[in-house]
């Protein structure tokens, strides 16, 4: 049965009961993605499943996101659409991750419990591109300028000079 989000994930007591979770956020709950975004209003959707694979707790999970960042190349406004899906295993120590499906990314986490919008946040901004950019060619970016060669002089020129006088 899926129901809204808790606050804060107690890793362990979800994963062992195998829990699953579904919550409608704003762009505006996320503190550290509404800095980069101006769309603070926009709907995100999240859904994470916890499981125990032998004895690692695991979350499945995938978010669904509309951003609006600025292009790096013409600083007008990009719109992206991210579906981040994140399969973690949450390890005590390195050999633990011996025995796991491959399919799983690892993080060494010796926390029970830690934020559910931190967490989501670390996943969408991995998600987002490191210079958003317009799919097309930025209009306002394009210089209308013509490119003047500048002849560029030889630094050692002086030094020719001075052997022509001995």
């Amino acid at each position: 049965m899926k129901q809204g989000i808790p606050k804060t994930i107690k890793l362990f007591k979800f994963a062992s009961r195998g829990g699953i979770f579904s919550h409608q956020y704003q762009v505006r709950d996320f503190p550290r993605i509404s800095t980069i975004a101006s769309n603070h209003n926009s709907k995100v959707s999240v859904t994470i499943s916890f499981s125990l694979e032998g004895e690692i707790p695991c979350i499945t999970g995938e978010v669904e996101i509309d951003l609006e960042l600025d292009c790096q190349r013409c600083l007008d406004v990009v719109k992206l659409h991210l579906e981040p899906k994140f399969k973690l295993a949450f390890l005590k120590n390195e050999e633990q991750g011996e025995t796991l499906d491959a399919s799983f990314e690892t993080i060494l986490n010796a926390d029970e419990e830690f934020s559910t919008i931190e967490f989501i946040t670390d996943e969408v901004l991995i998600s987002v591109p490191m210079a958003p950019l317009h799919e097309h060619k930025c209009l306002s970016y394009q210089d209308t300028q013509p490119i003047n060669e500048q002849k560029k002089e030889n630094p050692f020129a002086i030094l020719k000079q001075l052997k022509k006088k001995e």
